[in-house]
Order: C-alpha cells, then sequence, then structure tokens
C-alpha cells in the first residue's frame, strides 16, 4: 500500500478527536501521521 500525502491529515484529524486509534490506522501510515500530529504540537 502506498501513502496517499492528502490522507495524513485526515488520518491525523480521527487521530486527535479520538475517533481512531494510531495502533489502528494502516501500518504505512503510522509513522507519518504521529510525525504530522508531532509537528501540529510544536507549532502551538
Amino acid at each position: 500500500m502506498t501513502v496517499k500525502e492528502y490522507m495524513i491529515p485526515v488520518y491525523g484529524l480521527l487521530v486527535k478527536i479520538s475517533k481512531r486509534d494510531i495502533e489502528t490506522l494502516p501500518e504505512v501510515y503510522q509513522i507519518p501521521v504521529a510525525e504530522f500530529l508531532v509537528a501540529q504540537v510544536e507549532r502551538e
């Protein structure tokens, strides 16, 4: 499975609002979504 860049913020939002758990995401998205969430926290 390839990573679709537009899905990273979508999955990030779902994880952030507790609709999805990062461990339940497809494996190829777990690290990019985690990095996306860390970048958002660092900007705040």
